[in-house]
């Protein structure tokens, strides 16, 4: 009776066309896994935004006339700012005594642009005054790392990566595009979020919103339903987690999912056409050491798992070299490219190794149609000179 077929001694004496395929599976890994783990930094990035700010602090902006009800019909612009700003005072007191509001207050806002590897987003900087910019600190876990706290009008601290990602210095101006030089950063904090907070510039008007510090509220619209305002979607805006995720899943999560999906696509479709046509060409040639296998007493069934077990060494050692050069080059990005523009990720991605893998399994179940039709053309030693294949 024949021995076992080897396989690896088909693999130590064929090295080159083995090692043409594992190649081409590793890069294949290495070029997915890098393209989302690419992508993925923008939802990391994100989300420190939309659902880490969110989860401490929300921002709410009210309709004047269909939300606080205030008549405007007699009223001149400056009257309807007072009446404005009187309304949403109170409306921050009313917040303050609902339980998990650690405070509440009207004030202005500005704006802190994070530019990631796919899009940008804006977070709101909240403006109180001096007094308060300790507690907010405090609320955020955020400490001083370089610099000093505001103490004038127009002086703001910002975390340290939203100063890399804008390309911010210390005792720079922030945002001078939208604000001038109005704005100055005297402080840099170590934070685990994106944040920024300071003391607003007199006579300088901006974007003013009630801002409120609480724990535990994730839909700020049913708080305020609570105490008799209803937020109307189209004219008002309420900056809190419940939006943050909706934001994320539908703006970030989706966006981000159709665009890998196509690139996938497109990388797998390359791959297995590739991939068939050089594996056909490398069976073609082994026909006539199959026919001598066969004419000597080994069936198709042995030729089979022989074929089988080299398959699968080269998937195997393909999945783990893909795997690790993945792993390298991302830490490799991250320190060179990522880190230095503030960006956050999140290296290891195993929804994205299983994905691979899946294709891999799909790749080695088409590789069965060329196997099964290599081996059907077998003939006995005898014939293989008739043999047209």
């Amino acid at each position: 009776m024949p021995q076992k077929l080897s396989a690896m001694k088909y693999i130590k004496n064929n090295m080159r066309r083995v090692a043409v395929l594992t190649v081409s599976l590793s890069l294949c890994f290495v070029l997915v896994y890098l393209t989302q783990f690419m992508l993925s930094t923008t939802e990391e990035s994100f989300k420190r935004i939309v659902l880490g700010n969110t989860g401490k602090m929300q921002v709410i902006s009210l309709a004047g006339k269909t939300t606080l009800g205030i008549d405007t019909d007699h009223m001149s612009d400056e009257e309807f700012v007072a009446v404005y700003a009187e309304k949403n005072r109170a409306l921050a007191e009313e917040l303050k005594k609902t339980a998990g509001v650690k405070d509440a207050w009207y004030g202005e806002i500005i704006y802190c642009l994070i530019t990631a590897a796919v899009g940008q987003m804006t977070y709101e900087v909240p403006l109180a005054e001096e007094e308060k910019i300790p507690q907010i600190l405090k609320y955020f876990d955020a400490e001083l790392a370089e610099g000093r706290l505001p103490e004038h009008p127009g002086e703001i601290v910002l975390d340290r990566l939203s100063m890399k990602n804008n390309g911010y210095v210390l005792g720079g101006y922030f945002n001078e595009r939208d604000y001038e030089n109005r704005y100055k950063i005297v402080g840099v904090l170590e934070c685990d979020t994106y944040f920024g907070c300071g003391i607003p510039v007199a006579g300088w008007s901006v974007r003013s919103a009630i801002v409120v510090l609480s724990e535990g509220i994730g839909d700020m619209s049913a708080v305020l339903h609570g105490i008799g305002v209803d937020v109307k979607e189209n004219y008002d805006t309420v900056v809190d987690r419940k939006w943050g995720e909706t934001f994320l899943q539908k703006e970030v999560i989706d966006v981000i999912r159709n665009s890998t999906s196509l690139i996938y696509a497109g990388i797998v479709v390359l791959l297995l056409i590739s991939l068939t046509v050089v594996y056909t060409t490398y069976l073609r040639d082994r026909h006539n050491e199959w026919c001598l296998y066969c004419s000597i007493g080994y069936s198709r069934g042995d030729i089979y798992c022989a074929v089988m077990r080299e398959l699968l060494f080269t998937f195997g050692i393909a999945l783990a070299s893909g795997g690790i050069i993945s792993i390298l080059a991302a830490v490799l990005v991250k320190n060179t490219m990522l880190v230095p523009q503030g960006l956050q990720c999140k290296i290891f991605r195993p929804k994205t190794v299983l994905e691979i893998f899946c294709t891999y399994t799909f790749l080695l179940g088409i590789l069965q149609i060329p196997v099964r039709y290599a081996l059907y053309r077998i003939r006995t030693v005898d014939a293989i000179e008739d043999d047209l294949y």
